[in-house]
């Protein structure tokens, strides 16, 4: 028997929410830009809210999985300080063990700043710089892997040794110094990952896409990678996934009110994760995906909307409307809103 069902890698950080007016923020298109937001500069901006709450990737990933029944634990480092102490406390109390969390004496703990605006979250990113090196772990069925800070690239190879010797399955959802080292970086560990997560933008950076690639070719070429299964999501258009073979598109629950959207991706691919792992297919683990993000969106911060099994069961009994449908030639999915 698995000591873990889940054991999750990556950074954890300290989360500071500070919700925005459109007042105070400015919003504006730029030629072959994203959006923009602008401050005034040399000013003093007023904050309308702020909340304080742990995060990253995979720290939301674990909580996740506990929430849903999984023994869970995590590697992560941490800081010497009082960040640091709060981190671990939040994972005890929400049922993920710590036996693997490294506390880095003298360094500080990792620090976002997430500016809310109108449902949207822009993120400042402060990774403190690690040296990683896998613990000696017990042996797990399934290993979620997201967001370092740089020197990263160490840990890859540890990783796959691990799943070589292990058997565990790997959800891959790289993070941002991850996508930014591209695929060839981590070619070994892709031929090893069950499930390839990411958002529409980070899909196109990872595969040297331009901006509007079709989503089938999107997911032929994670596919092309060597992983079983792409996910891919689009924020409030839905999300997509493939097993190389089939491809599917589900649509948002409309109805949920979209407070925040912080760890709505890593939500969603956590719930689609937990799906697949207990034996539902693509389809219905989309359906759980989505569920699992219409609940994170109402609320401020990635972890305070993640639901337990039982609410999982009724969230896709209710919305049994929610059905993927298969993704057509031409990239026409955006026909079939739910």
């Amino acid at each position: 028997m698995h000591s873990y069902d889940w054991i999750s890698i990556g950074d954890t950080m300290q989360d500071v929410f500070l919700q925005m007016s459109t007042d105070d923020v400015h919003l504006y298109d730029a030629p072959n830009l994203p959006q923009q937001m602008g401050l005034n500069f040399a000013d003093k901006i007023p904050v309308q809210r702020k909340d304080d709450l742990i995060g990253g990737n995979s720290a939301n990933a674990a909580i996740a999985m506990a929430r849903l029944g999984y023994r869970t634990a995590i590697y992560s480092h941490v800081g010497e300080d009082a960040q640091g102490v709060r981190i671990k406390e939040e994972f005890t109390k929400n049922n993920v063990s710590t036996e693997y969390v490294v506390v880095d004496h003298g360094l500080e703990s990792n620090y976002n700043t997430v500016i809310n605006l109108n449902g949207e979250r822009t993120i400042l990113i402060y990774h403190v710089h690690r040296h990683f090196r896998l613990p000696k772990m017990a042996s797990s069925e399934w290993v979620y892997l997201s967001s370092m800070g740089q020197g990263f690239e160490v840990i890859l190879p540890q990783v796959c040794a691990y799943l070589d010797k292990t058997d565990a399955k790997l959800v891959y959802q790289p993070g941002t110094y991850q996508l930014r080292s591209g695929a060839e970086t981590a070619k070994e560990l892709l031929k090893r990952t069950e499930i390839f997560a990411v958002n529409r933008e980070e899909a196109e950076l990872y595969l040297g896409k331009p901006a509007g690639t079709p989503f089938r070719e999107l997911l032929d070429g994670v596919c092309g990678l060597g992983v079983k299964i792409a996910l891919i999501t689009d924020g409030p258009n839905g999300a997509y996934a493939s097993d190389g073979v089939s491809y599917y598109y589900l649509g948002i629950i409309k109805a949920a009110p979209r407070i925040e959207a912080t760890g709505a991706g890593d939500s969603f691919t956590s719930a689609f994760s937990a799906a697949i792992a207990a034996g539902e297919s693509i389809q219905e683990a989309l359906r759980w995906g989505q569920c699992e993000a219409s609940q994170v969106i109402q609320h401020i911060g990635p972890q305070p909307g993640l639901v337990n099994r039982r609410k999982m069961a009724h969230l896709l009994a209710e919305h049994h409307e929610l059905q993927a449908v298969p993704l057509e030639d031409g990239d026409m999915s955006h026909r079939f809103d739910v």
